[in-house]
């Protein structure tokens, strides 16, 4: 399910090495149609491998939104631990 449904959606297109497993990114693209575009021009042969994700474009306002909360939410369960720590 989609966390971010108001951000733009981007499309990687990366290529898997069939001897060690390793990806190298062809392209980031707007679209699935693209996406297909761009494969469709790429020299393959039997057994190639390509990987399509699709990623939701991260402000920094949202991003450091998270990043507080996620602050704020160590800091109270440091807090909680050495409570527990002292009246134990």
């Amino acid at each position: 399910m989609c966390k971010q449904p108001n951000t733009p959606e981007y499309y990687t297109l990366c290529g898997v090495c069939p001897y060690d497993g390793t990806t190298t990114v062809l392209g980031i693209f707007e679209n699935m149609n693209a996406v297909c575009a761009r494969l469709q021009a790429c020299y393959t042969s039997c057994g190639d491998e390509y990987r399509i994700e699709c990623f939701h474009l991260q402000t920094e306002e949202d991003c450091v939104t998270k990043r507080d909360e996620l602050f704020e939410s160590r800091k109270q369960q440091l807090e909680k631990n050495l409570k527990e720590e002292v009246n134990a």
